[in-house]
């Protein structure tokens, strides 16, 4: 979670008047930062695996539905996903991304760990997610900001 906060930051210091989301838009809404209007949801780096020592820029994880069963933040409030990488951001409108996971995973049976379109839930869980390769996020992107 503290990473995750501090790449809501590091996204933040590249925008001009940025405020950032209430625990309660965070948690209900789905989005972290805005700018002119403009609502961002900012997705961190993640392991792969608990048991990974760095987080990988080369795969994103895709909430569909949350831990409580209810739409996960790719169904929220925000206008566009930032997902950060190790030299840059790739900024993708959250309603592309939608079309674009919808259509890849519509007829992918369910998997029993992380796989990419395939999707996936966590044992005891109610969530469902999948994961999307980093370099399709970037063929689907809005833009890409480099990190300075």
């Amino acid at each position: 979670y503290e990473y995750g906060d501090s790449a809501e930051h590091r996204f933040a210091f590249m925008l001009k008047d940025p405020v950032f989301a209430s625990k309660y838009e965070n948690i209900n809404s789905h989005w972290d930062v805005a700018s002119n209007g403009i609502k961002y949801d900012v997705k961190a780096m993640k392991k792969m695996a608990r048991k990974d020592e760095q987080p990988t820029d080369r795969i994103h994880f895709i909430e569909l539905r949350n831990v409580h069963g209810l739409l996960g933040w790719v169904y929220g409030d925000a206008h566009y996903i930032a997902f950060e990488t190790r030299a840059y951001w790739i900024v993708v409108k959250r309603t592309k991304l939608v079309h674009f996971v919808e259509r890849i995973t519509d007829k992918q049976p369910f998997s029993d760990r992380p796989k990419p379109y395939q999707l996936y839930q966590r044992n005891g869980r109610k969530d469902i997610m999948t994961i999307v390769p980093t370099m399709d996020l970037l063929a689907i992107s809005d833009t890409t900001i480099k990190i300075k």
